[in-house]
């Protein structure tokens, strides 16, 4: 009974709803009406998430993932792809999987990362929307506050990297999956992290959506790693190497792992290259030899598939 006592509490206090769907989709995006679908009033809209709390969550010390789908995908479409429910389950966290806006020049779900919009004009406030949530969830589910973590699939992960640089005053640690830091290869114009957050990237060198070493298309994982190591972020002292993730444009190296240590407030920043590995959440073991994708780095400490990865990731990354 726990998490229906949570969902219910959680209606009450923020004023969100449960769509009356009859016959048709609800407002997630699911085909069927969906308990753990809610509504939730922002900057003149109703934006909408679904909400799985485990029946192991305990409040003042379960941890909050925020799950941020890709382009044209909505909530269950995250959800299924990304399996975090089952582990939620498992682990004992919170897991909210918040709905982008259409765009009007796209007609698809899109997050306004960073200089990646479809909206003719006025886009959207998806930091403003994001942190009321997150707000909102803190009071109605009493999550550690040093245990907020994000993670993003995609358009989904390019937001993710924008909410590492301006919600890390109530996020711990980001990791992002198949995404980059800004949809230009220029970043000189993103603005300063406002605190340190940790940062896990997972990214695949085959990957054909957003490329690993794109060619003038968008910001290369070196250019999102250097952001994070800089004193523009998260200030490290100390990188693993001084390779570089990509030989040059549409090239990435052979190097298959970088990290970062000795940061502002002890966060670390960590990369992984995904060998073969494409633009897809990976459920199964990514560190047997011959298996597709591979990295060589992937253990039981660090864990195997994607959700294991992050997961292990954040625990170790609180909130200093």
């Amino acid at each position: 009974m726990r998490p229906v006592l949570l969902l219910v509490c959680a209606c009450v206090l923020v004023s969100c709803d449960h769509p009356s769907i009859s016959g048709g989709p609800n407002a997630c995006g699911g085909s069927k009406e969906d308990p753990e679908c809610f509504t939730l009033a922002f900057g003149g809209t109703t934006r909408s998430y679904l909400l799985h709390v485990p029946s192991s969550f305990r409040a003042g010390s379960g941890a909050l993932v925020v799950a941020l789908h890709g382009l044209g995908d909505v909530a269950p479409d995250m959800a299924e792809r990304s399996g975090l429910n089952a582990k939620a389950d498992q682990a004992g966290f919170a897991v909210v999987y918040p709905n982008a806006l259409v765009s009007r020049l796209g007609g698809l779900q899109q997050w306004n990362a960073y200089f990646f919009s479809r909206y003719v004009s006025n886009p959207p406030d998806d930091i403003g929307f994001l942190r009321q949530l997150i707000a909102a969830l803190q009071q109605q589910l009493g999550p550690d506050p040093k245990r907020i973590y994000v993670t993003g699939l995609s358009n989904g992960g390019l937001m993710a990297h924008r909410v590492g640089v301006e919600l890390s005053d109530v996020v711990a640690a980001i990791g992002v999956v198949a995404g980059t830091l800004a949809s230009s290869p220029s970043i000189s114009a993103l603005p300063d992290a406002t605190q340190p957050v940790s940062v896990l990237m997972l990214h695949g060198e085959l990957d054909d959506n957003i490329p690993c070493c794109p060619f003038r298309a968008s910001a290369t994982q070196d250019d999102s790693f250097d952001y994070w190591v800089s004193t523009r972020a998260n200030a490290c002292s100390a990188v693993s190497t001084p390779e570089p993730i990509c030989e040059g444009p549409e090239t990435p190296s052979a190097l298959l792992e970088k990290h970062a240590t000795g940061c502002r407030g002890g966060v670390e920043v960590q990369f992984y290259k995904l060998q073969g590995g494409g633009h897809a959440w990976y459920a199964a073991p990514m560190n047997v030899v011959g298996s597709t994708p591979y990295n060589p780095f992937f253990d039981t400490s660090t864990g195997v598939t994607t959700n294991d990865i992050l997961w292990n990731f954040f625990v170790a990354h609180p909130k200093g």
